[in-house]
């Protein structure tokens, strides 16, 4: 039987055994009459780095460790490979054969990947409880290369210690290297909280309890920091943001000439209330009224009792009843807005006050109502681009964004058509905060590039962008179109995307176009949740977890279908933002999973621990990958066109 032959049969026998063999719970053995199998099998066939990493990627990702250890100690003991001895030092650690992988790692010296071995160790000596060991091994770590891993379970052992300072340090270092960790924001308000720093205590806590508004833990701590700052306080607050409001005067602006198409953009969605002012006169108008209010005052549309009310803002003293749709217009002014919450839940939640070209229309919604502007796409992209790019990014990484956002917008009017609007302000569709938002840079690279779009075969295309693709752009995301491509996103001919095992591909930082990005967490990024976070988050014990099954991955290895089992329950999660969500709202769906089991108990998790790649879907042009591009001197052009496939540029008005 020739080597290829072989190689064939065993991979098709090994499927057969895995749809035979039930894929166990974490802790799952492999029956001895298959394993007897499987051993005959492997002395069939050639040893063969490659194909032993394969398989023992899906044992160890469904945590099938002792499958996984079996199959790599076989292996071992015919051939010395320093490679899989790593890997099984790895498997040992998980499994909570700790003082195996103790052995295993003092004897391996491999610089490409000391961070890792480093890493392991700190949560090894963490779990026997030698910490100091631990805050050494998790050190050295990060010496060799910033990690979340190791930063947080840092943090988390300061924390436990009683060594606030350093664990306010180190939960500080989380949040600014990964700002997508939002649990490290209870940790730091608590700590301040214990420190009597309330006022930075109630933020950090605000901030934790619009994260997770589920957690009973963290609103009683929220409580706290609020009785503890007093009423007093809060109305101080109150009306310093009100002076400071009614101070704001806005300048007026030329307004965009030519026959530009205007779009509707809801910038509220199911509010009780808006704020809103003009340095110009108002002209409101709705079904039975048209009158004029005066500039520089602030005015409150609200909605109670199914009556629509115009009062005065400070004192909440009705005007008038409104009957909708009630229409906002100012001459070359914009409208100031007040309160709108973006990102609700995700880590970049924020709460804006907003400056808005155009006009205002208010309707009446599911019993709320919806604040609606009305602004023509040239002005409406100024609002988008500093939001949805970094401002300061080369002139063509902006130029190309121009681009691509006008041939969104342009496409997809009417997305919301059923709620009587074209788009929403979020990246649902694409972020829009507003003239406050607008840059010199970014207003210029939508006037250099007035009107152009991409089409393919004559129509404008989808062009999905999204922050950072981790050096794999995928095709499949969104259906078949023939301007979308699965390819690295490299100039390196001889990187190459792993078909089966990802170990090094989550683990390590290839060089791609986006691996040069300042914010390393959108290219690599790593979560940890011990037993105490994961009830706080996912609201059921991280020992009632009970199985994770990866059904199906699409192109670049983001999960499509996960099984996630939970005290016999499994439940089916489908789809990119289903995943993310589900996980805490990961950066992307491209991760892989480890779960490390105790050594005092093996039967207990100890960690759930994620590997994960990129920033966003994936698809179309990775923003991160655009700027290097442009710094590497290509025109905005050429990189469209490299994101693009057969595309071409045109003139759309």
């Amino acid at each position: 039987m020739n080597s290829f032959l072989k190689r064939n049969l065993f991979n098709i026998v090994l499927c057969l055994l895995y749809l035979v063999i039930p894929s166990s719970v974490f802790s799952g053995k492999l029956a001895n009459s298959s394993g007897d199998i499987i051993e005959d099998y492997l002395k069939e066939i050639d040893y063969k780095e490659g194909t032993y990493a394969n398989v023992v990627f899906h044992l160890k990702e469904e945590a099938r460790y002792k499958e996984a250890i079996d199959l790599l100690k076989f292996y071992l003991s015919k051939r010395r490979d320093n490679k899989l001895r790593f890997l099984l030092a790895q498997i040992y650690c998980l499994a909570g054969e700790d003082k195996k992988a103790l052995s295993l790692f003092r004897n391996l010296d491999d610089k490409n990947l000391s961070f890792l071995k480093y890493l392991y160790l700190g949560l090894i000596y963490e779990e026997l409880e030698d910490y100091g060991s631990a805050i050494k091994y998790y050190r050295r770590s990060l010496d060799r290369g910033d990690n979340s891993i190791a930063l947080y379970r840092l943090a988390k052992i300061f924390y436990h210690k009683g060594k606030y300072r350093k664990a306010e340090e180190e939960f500080k270092k989380v949040i600014k290297y990964d700002p997508s960790i939002k649990l490290a924001n209870y940790y730091l308000g608590v700590l301040y909280l214990q420190n009597k720093k309330f006022s930075l205590a109630y933020r950090y806590l605000k901030k934790a309890n619009n994260f997770y508004p589920q957690s009973r833990i963290i609103l009683q701590k929220l409580t706290l920091a609020e009785r503890s700052l007093g009423k007093e306080y809060f109305l101080k607050k109150k009306k310093e943001l009100l002076k400071r409001r009614k101070k704001i005067k806005l300048a007026s602006y030329i307004p965009k000439g030519g026959n530009i198409p205007k779009v509707k953009v809801a910038v509220l969605r199911e509010i009780n209330s808006v704020g809103f002012k003009s340095s110009g006169d108002i002209s409101l108008e709705d079904r039975f009224h048209k009158f004029s209010l005066k500039k520089d005052v602030l005015y409150t549309i609200g909605y109670s009792k199914s009556k629509i009310f115009l009062k005065e803002y400070e004192n909440n003293k009705v005007i008038v009843e409104l009957y909708p749709p009630v229409y906002l217009r100012t001459t070359n002014h914009p409208f100031y807005l007040l309160g709108a919450v973006y990102g609700k839940g995700k880590f970049w939640q924020t709460t804006l006050d907003l400056s808005l070209r155009g006009n205002l229309e208010i309707v009446k919604y599911r019993d709320k109502l919806n604040v609606i502007n009305t602004i023509n796409v040239e002005e409406y992209l100024y609002g988008v681009l500093p939001s949805e790019i970094y401002p300061k990014a080369n002139m063509e990484a902006l130029k190309a964004q121009a681009v691509a956002a006008r041939t969104l917008i342009l496409r997809n009017r009417g997305r919301h058509k059923k709620e009587g609007f074209d788009f929403c302000s979020t990246v649902h569709c694409q972020v829009y905060r507003g003239m406050a938002a607008e840059k010199e840079r970014t207003n210029r690279a939508v006037d250099d590039t007035y009107g152009e779009v991409m089409v393919y075969k004559g129509e404008l295309i989808e062009a999905f962008y999204h922050s950072n693709c981790g050096g794999c752009l995928r095709g499949d995301l969104f259906g078949n179109r023939g301007y979308l491509e699965n390819k690295l996103d490299s100039e390196k001919q001889e990187l190459s995307f792993p078909k089966e095992n990802l170990e090094n591909w989550f683990k390590l930082y290839p060089l791609t176009f986006c691996s040069y990005t300042k914010n390393k967490s959108n290219f690599r990024w790593q979560r940890i949740y011990d037993e105490e976070d994961f009830r706080m988050i996912f609201g059921f014990s991280l020992r009632e977890l009970k199985g994770i099954k990866i059904v199906k991955r699409g192109e670049c290895a983001h999960i499509e279908e996960m099984d996630v089992t939970v005290d016999g329950k499994v439940i089916r999660l489908r789809g990119d933002l289903s995943l993310r969500r589900f996980w805490d709202g990961l950066r992307s769906s491209a991760f892989t999973l480890e779960v490390k089991y105790s050594q005092k108990n093996p039967s207990f998790a100890k960690f759930l621990i994620l590997w994960g790649a990129g920033f966003g879907h994936g698809v179309g042009m990775c923003q991160e990958g655009a700027i290097r591009i442009a710094q590497d001197g290509f025109s905005y052009k050429e990189i469209l066109k490299h994101y693009y496939k057969d595309i071409d540029i045109e003139k759309y008005y």
